[in-house]
């Protein structure tokens, strides 16, 4: 524990590794309404309990509706530059996969953004091991996504997957106060990358920023949880 600037006393400051209100004293109060908590509560039961594990549950009705709200909206962008800029007519198989890519990929980049999240995923018992493993999935978005528009479907599958299992690696293993720059550099890295020839598939050029956006900065990286109001 130590004092800030107005006497007041602030958690984790000698926490093992940096790993801040992770482990001893749980809240730390930032004196704005705002206060730091890295223990979820338990999921409710049920049907409520499946979307908590989902959104991080104790989510606030305010972080909820910017899931919707802003997750459907980048969802609906995403499917109508499919429409605008495609070009060629697409199949039915096509269209279902970037409807339902867009809402999961759209969705997926605010509710990894919430506090509500940072703190389900970044809980003590939720390992970088199962940090990986859930980066490794979207390695299935990645090859669907080539073989059903690239026209080099192997070349992109491996190029992409490869630089975001490099990214995530390299991310996880970063000591945590370098863990946000690491995780915007990477990022612009492999949107730099994505520019090339390779991949350029028209109207589906928005997938490699928003990806990343959604694994590097959304899910991989660990940031403070805040939760409004006193505690």
């Amino acid at each position: 524990m130590t004092k800030n600037e107005h006497g007041k006393m602030e958690a984790g400051a000698g926490a093992p590794n940096g790993e801040v209100g992770t482990e001893g004293v749980e809240q730390k109060d930032e004196g704005r309404g705002m206060w730091v908590n890295w223990h979820p509560p338990k999921p409710r039961a049920g049907g409520f309990g499946a979307w908590d594990r989902f959104v991080g549950p104790g989510a606030t009705g305010a972080e909820e509706n910017l899931q919707l709200i802003l997750g459907g909206l980048i969802a609906v962008g995403g499917v109508a530059l499919f429409w605008l800029l495609r070009g060629e007519p697409a199949t039915v198989w096509q269209w279902l996969f970037v409807v339902v890519l867009a809402f999961d990929i759209g969705g997926g980049i605010v509710t990894n953004s919430t506090s509500a999240a940072k703190r389900w995923y970044h809980r003590a018992e939720h390992t970088k091991l199962k940090h990986f493993g859930f980066v490794a999935t979207h390695l299935v978005h990645i090859a669907l996504l080539a073989f059903l528009f690239s026209p080099s479907p192997f070349a992109y599958s491996f190029a992409l997957g490869g630089l975001l299992v490099l990214a995530t690696l390299i991310l996880l293993i970063t000591p945590l106060y370098l863990q946000r720059p690491m995780a915007v550099g990477l990022t612009m890295l492999i949107i730099l990358v994505g520019q090339l020839p390779l991949f350029d598939l028209a109207g589906l050029n928005w997938f490699i920023p928003a990806l990343m956006l959604k694994l590097l900065l959304g899910h991989a990286l660990k940031e403070a949880p805040f939760q409004p109001g006193d505690r």
